[in-house]
């Protein structure tokens, strides 16, 4: 007797027909061969993100060079190589941060080859990192900060604009926030956040914790369902999926009608103020309340204290002048 195969679900369905479609055909070119081999090696120490940001630059390696193995590459012609592939990829006009960001791929890939015993000299010890410019940073004023909460009617909206505002948390960990990451004893809320990092943030305020045991209560929310949930809609209305996680762009779309409402954008804009700019705001006020730019680093959850300073808030030139005025009363007394 033949036993019938076991249905499937679209749900288990859909990983194994993306896996099949996914295109590995950089792996046939001798770089890639390499690249492969150098992915399973480091697969333990990406993430899921990381993983693909390593994959995406590595093939386009492979590609460019479809006829050439790691031996092609010895210095100082591999280096002149290299600088050629990585100014058609990422050279101007992109970001700096982008050609920085690959070329720390490219470089981690040769260092690999070359403990290998694949390369008798690193190519890419010359190459230099390209020069960051000065990030033009925008905040929302506190007027605005304020407005744009204010003119929700809705509690959720409110919430949720809270947490981005004031206590700077990103796009995708707003999605991940699911009711059971608040504690509402400790009064933390338990971020996930880029690179699989987990944190604790601090909310001190009462009116938070009440507004959202309300909205709780309101819902009959449980631990599972996410702060932010999913949507399907039809033309008889749109019904909530506590149980699914908001899609970026139905986010995207949230964001733009909170800041309609509160007078920031025109009617049907649905760009130019993006959702990053509310974490720059809350840094900038954190910073200009206390003065404590390590407070500001935690707040963010930036490993390094240079991207807190250097990325994402400004420390004016009237504050300066304050901290320098106290520093000259303090010297004459």
């Amino acid at each position: 007797m033949i036993s019938e195969a076991p249905s499937l679900t679209w749900a288990q369905l859909a990983p194994m027909m993306r896996d099949a479609l996914r295109d590995k055909s950089y792996q046939l070119y001798p770089l890639g061969m390499e690249s492969a081999a150098y992915l399973r090696a480091k697969r333990k120490r990406l993430t899921e993100g990381s993983y693909r940001k390593y994959e995406a630059a590595l093939d386009k390696l492979a590609r460019f060079f479809p006829d050439l193995e790691p031996k092609d590459f010895e210095p100082p012609v591999g280096t002149r190589r290299l600088e050629e592939f990585m100014d058609h990829q990422w050279g101007p006009p992109s970001e700096p941060r982008t050609y920085n960001s690959n070329l720390s791929v490219i470089k981690d890939f040769f260092r690999w080859l070359s403990a290998n015993g694949q390369l008798n000299g690193d190519p890419t010890l010359a190459i230099e990192r390209a020069k960051a410019r000065t990030p033009h940073r925008e905040t929302f004023s506190v007027d605005q900060y304020r407005a744009i909460v204010a003119s929700q009617d809705d509690l959720r909206d409110r919430i949720c604009l809270r947490l981005l505002l004031i206590y700077g948390l990103r796009k995708g960990e707003l999605r991940r926030a699911r009711f059971k990451h608040f504690d509402h004893v400790r009064k933390t809320l338990t971020v996930f956040g880029k690179g699989g990092t987990v944190k604790p943030v601090p909310i001190p305020d009462p009116a938070f914790w009440h507004d959202l045991e309300r909205l709780i209560l309101d819902t009959e929310a449980d631990g599972q369902h996410f702060l932010m949930p999913g949507a399907r809609g039809n033309r008889h209305g749109t019904r909530l999926l506590p149980d699914t996680q908001i899609s970026n762009h139905r986010l995207h779309d949230w964001w733009y009608r909170c800041l309609e409402r509160a007078g920031i954008v025109a009617t049907g804009t649905t760009r130019g103020e993006r959702m990053h700019k509310a974490r720059h705001t809350a840094g900038q006020n954190l910073l200009d309340a206390t003065g404590n730019l390590k407070a500001v680093q935690a707040l963010l959850r930036h490993e390094s204290l240079m991207t807190t300073a250097d990325v994402y808030v400004d420390w004016d030139v009237e504050r300066l002048a304050r901290s320098l005025e106290d520093m000259l009363a303090e010297e004459g007394s």
